[in-house]
């Protein structure tokens, strides 16, 4: 299987599946010298795309929309910069190489999508298959008169059949070489894209001046010189007129207008096949784009909506063709890459007629869409690579305006589902092939959008500033309640404190914690003053007498600061400032009683002391019995002391502001009796990469069920908030209900992405699955 960074054509050219000729070991001195001339030409030209290649990545990595994005284009370009001279080389022998001509396939008309033609993606990128396959159709058709003489020349030389695609100079050839060069180079798929588009612009472009050189050596060397003016006589004597009976299309039932033959094609090629689509082989000219945009805007204008009133159907653009051209009794056959842009249309709606994020009356309407965009992508090959196409613009807004739209009953009044109708209902009356159309379409449409969210946004914003409103007052009670019983617990207040705390600083704290939040320098001031305070009324005496004696002049002014932000009345303000003054006149007057009592003890201390040593200096001719009774008699003493002083130091400390910090990030603010989740749960996890936006499809019971969209994250409660298109709300859970929803598949998002490229990506996902099962 090849690296997923491959580009090839649709053509599927591969080298190494082929046998190669043995001939192409022994090539004519003749063929030796073109193919070096060849060689010299091409890479002189190839060495100009690096050049233009450089200045266009500069500027798109300039105007890049991220970061990704940015580094990945300069990545390119100084990846391109010092590769230039190996791909340049690879290219070479690449253009050498085919040279060793391959036998031709047994079928030429095998289907470009099957599991054996449609190659590996970057990324699962289609551009680049429409990309390379359109360069080289476009070379075909615009220089198909030199590349016949070229392969006419090179037959009378080879022993293997020259064709189109094995023709060593044919424009399968230069390009699949030029892919062959750049494979081993890691680009962006940006600058990969950007890379094949100079080297359209820069070599296949101009293959008109090469192929004449080519000829003229042929002609110089003597090799079917005169070749040129044998085709023009052979071509006017085809253009002769021709007899009636030998017409191509056959007689044109009466009242229609005839069609024109798709080419010139010589009396009997189309024999032994009937009127309608035949194949190439039948040696008929392909038809002419612009005759295929003619018959498809017929079917387009001839009743478009019976094609589609059974239902959500998708269309056999085939078949139609097949149809129109019995029913005029002609015959025509498709281009390669007009066959294969019908087809991958009809896969690309095939997967939005199935998208499960659109109700079926919104399918029905965007199935309808389906030959106008087939017309846009067979006149203008850029629609698969240009993610701005107005085209796809429009089916994307289409889209994106219905995810969220049910259809209810009477749907057909709907305001979205008319404007979706009308909207579709113009570009199948209006469009012919000025895509201008969708531009003007897209804007009328996004006007009405815009107004419809408008009104949406109204009632939304009202449903989350409420439960924003109702997040942040629980929230901070919750808060507010775990800061006052950490401050309070096993600790018996004065009522006047218990007081300050229930009707002031309570209420101080909460409106603090709704307009700053918690981690606002205001709220640990408050939540600071509020532990003073309790530390005012709680601290030992008479040792925090000093370091009470400074704090009480600024508390009792964040006090009166708090009386003024609760408007606490005044007649309860002087009661309460009167009331916690009575209780520091008691604990000063406390600490002074027992700073009096310490002092007489001192004083007494210190006369039983000189006491003792009177009685000593007299009682000296005591025994030493006597002395160690005496020792034994003042013991317990002491310790009796020990035991007091200790007694006074362990009273029961407050918490700092770092343990009442954490108090209040250990608040649990709603309760949840659903099962706990392990942290490594998936679905748990997803819960954090849900976007504010998204869409849901939500069950509620065996046959209800609706869309919605998660309208907030309500982070104060981790609350999320669902709305319909309306605005309204539709339901709410928590993380732990949400996660368990995704889990049962109660809820059940749905695709974001942009419905063209989400189409685009299931093409190729489909198609890479089928290849692997068919190796």
């Amino acid at each position: 299987m090849k690296d997923s960074n491959n580009v090839v054509s649709l053509s599927g050219l591969q080298r190494e599946s082929r046998g190669t000729s043995e001939s192409a070991f022994n090539l004519p001195e003749v063929v030796v010298s073109l193919r070096d001339k060849a060689r010299s030409l091409l890479t002189e030209q190839a060495k100009q795309v690096f050049a233009k290649v450089d200045d266009s990545l500069f500027a798109m990595a300039e105007k890049a929309h991220g970061q990704d994005e940015q580094d990945g284009l300069f990545q390119a370009l100084r990846l391109l910069r010092v590769e230039r001279r190996n791909v340049v080389e690879r290219f070479g022998l690449a253009l050498e190489d085919a040279f060793k001509l391959k036998e031709r396939a047994s079928d030429d008309t095998e289907d470009p999508y099957s599991a054996d033609n449609l190659s590996l993606v970057h990324n699962d990128e289609l551009e680049q298959l429409v990309a390379v396959d359109t360069m080289v159709a476009n070379a075909r058709r615009d220089f198909s008169e030199p590349l016949t003489e070229i392969a006419l020349r090179l037959n009378t030389l080879l022993s293997v059949k020259v064709y189109d695609k094995n023709n060593p100079l044919g424009p399968d050839a230069i390009c699949d070489a030029f892919i062959e060069a750049a494979r081993p180079l890691d680009l962006h798929i940006r600058a990969r894209l950007t890379l094949l588009k100079k080297f359209e612009q820069q070599v296949m472009l101009n293959l008109g001046p090469f192929y004449d050189q080519c000829n003229e050596f042929f002609i110089e060397k003597g090799v079917l010189p005169s070749l040129k003016q044998q085709r023009r006589a052979a071509r006017q004597q085809r253009q002769a007129p021709p007899r009636p009976q030998s017409g191509i299309s056959g007689s044109t039932p009466a009242g229609d207008a005839p069609m024109q033959p798709s080419g010139n094609v010589p009396q009997g090629s189309a024999s032994g096949y009937g009127h309608g689509l035949v194949p190439l082989t039948a040696g008929m000219a392909p038809m002419p784009a612009q005759d295929l945009l003619s018959h498809l805007g017929e079917l387009q204008s001839l009743a478009p909506q019976e094609y589609v009133d059974d239902g959500t159907q998708l269309l056999n653009v085939n078949s139609l063709l097949q149809q129109r051209l019995v029913e005029a009794r002609q015959s025509a056959s498709l281009a390669k890459v007009d066959s294969d842009i019908i087809k991958l249309v009809e896969m690309l709606f095939s997967f939005i007629l199935e998208d499960r994020n659109l109700a079926e009356p919104i399918k029905t309407q965007l199935g309808r869409m389906q030959l106008p965009l087939l017309k846009v992508a067979i006149a203008d090959k850029s629609f698969f690579s240009k993610g701005g196409h107005p085209a796809r613009k429009l089916l994307n807004e289409l889209a994106d305006a219905c995810t969220g739209w049910q259809a209810k009953d009477s749907y057909e009044s709907d305001p979205l589902f008319k404007k979706v109708s009308e909207v579709v209902a113009q570009v199948l009356a209006e469009f012919d092939q000025d895509i201008h159309v969708f531009s003007t379409l897209l804007e009328s449409f996004r006007g009405f959008i815009e107004r419809e969210r408008k009104r949406a946004q109204k009632l939304e914003k009202r449903i989350i500033d409420e439960a924003d409103g109702r997040a942040k007052t629980q929230a901070a009670r919750a808060r507010v309640a775990a800061v006052m019983d950490a401050l309070s617990a096993e600790r018996d207040l004065p009522p006047v404190v218990s007081e300050w705390l229930e009707k002031v600083w309570s209420n101080m704290l909460f409106l603090t914690c709704i307009k700053e939040g918690t981690e606002s320098e205001a709220w640990s001031r408050d939540v600071r003053t509020a532990r003073d305070l309790v530390w005012s009324v709680h601290a030992p005496m008479p040792d925090s007498r000093q370091q009470l004696l400074g704090l009480l002049p600024a508390l009792q002014e964040r006090l009166r600061a708090g009386v003024e932000a609760v408007s606490l009345n005044s007649f309860d303000a002087r009661r309460m400032f009167t009331g916690l003054k009575d209780v520091y006149r008691e604990r000063f007057a406390l600490a002074q009683q027992v700073i009096d009592e310490r002092n007489r003890e001192a004083r007494d201390a210190v006369r039983e002391e000189t006491r003792r040593e009177l009685e000593a200096e007299v009682e000296q001719s005591r025994t030493e019995q006597s002395e160690s009774e005496q020792t034994i008699h003042e013991q317990p003493q002491l310790e009796g002391a020990e035991v007091e002083v200790e007694a006074q130091e362990t009273t029961v400390e407050l918490p700092q502001m770092e343990e009442l910090e954490q108090a209040v990030a250990e608040v649990r603010i709603t309760e949840d009796s659903s099962e706990a989740l392990p942290e490594t749960d998936s679905h748990w996890q997803q819960t954090f990469r849900l976007a504010q936006g998204s869409w849901f499809e939500l069950k509620r019971g065996e046959d209800e069920q609706f869309r919605c969209r998660l309208a907030a994250v309500i982070k104060d409660i981790d609350q999320f908030i669902f709305v319909n298109r309306n605005g309204a709300k539709v339901a709410e859970f928590t993380r732990l209900e949400l996660a368990h929803a995704l889990r049962q598949a109660e809820l059940m998002p749905l695709d974001d992405g942009m419905l063209f490229e989400r189409a685009l990506q299931s093409v190729i996902g489909t198609v890479r699955k089928s290849r692997g099962e068919m190796k």
